[in-house]
């Protein structure tokens, strides 16, 4: 027997609407789950001082960044920005270069935005990042990004902040701390959160 186009439409999964007080829940969730993630940062941002460094005393992989974008792809923007943020500004506690906490999050905000972007454009949510093509292909489009806004940072803020940093080198280690950090970046929170159950059992998005 053929069901009827009544109950074909019965069947299908009833869209979740979300009252006032599920809402408030969520954001405090969100809140929350970015302010540990952000401590969470923080609490490793001492190991980054045993890290190799450039000339200039920028360390060539650091670990706090994992934090933020993870915090992203568990929860969205708003979990990834109080991540972000609130560790950036706890990391000048830390850093021996003074600047180095900027040039962190100028680096790292290509790959929240942009997937954020992309998921937009996709009108898809946060589960859609968990598709490795989809990924990659913006992770891409963030390397881009970072190459193209801190290139030129380094290059204009370097001399002026650190004279001593010989001109010749600011390019060519720019291009290398940004690529090696870009492919870390993007592997390690892909991942714990959608190779794991993470994001299965704490998804805020």
């Amino acid at each position: 027997m053929h069901s009827s186009p009544s109950n074909a439409v019965e069947e299908k999964e009833p869209k979740l609407v979300l009252n006032e007080s599920d809402q408030s829940s969520l954001m405090a969730k969100r809140i929350a789950v970015g302010a540990v993630l952000g401590a969470a940062s923080i609490a490793v941002a001492p190991v980054a001082q045993f890290l190799p460094r450039m000339p200039w005393g920028i360390a060539l992989f650091d670990p706090v960044s994992f934090f933020w974008i993870i915090a992203f792809l568990v929860g969205g923007i708003w979990v990834g920005s109080i991540s972000t943020f609130a560790g950036t500004m706890a990391l000048f506690l830390y850093d021996p270069t003074g600047i180095g906490p900027f040039y962190k999050l100028m680096a790292t905000l290509p790959f929240i935005v942009v997937p954020y972007i992309g998921v937009r454009l996709s009108r898809c949510d946060g589960a859609g990042l968990s598709k490795p093509w989809f990924f990659l292909l913006l992770m891409e489009v963030a390397y881009i990004v970072r190459i193209l806004v801190m290139v030129p940072l380094n290059l204009v803020t370097i001399p002026l902040l650190m004279p001593f940093v010989p001109a010749e080198d600011i390019l060519p280690f720019t291009v290398i701390l940004n690529t090696n950090q870009s492919f870390w970046d993007g592997l390690i929170p892909f991942l714990v959160v959608h190779r794991t159950p993470l994001f299965r059992n704490f998804r805020l998005w």
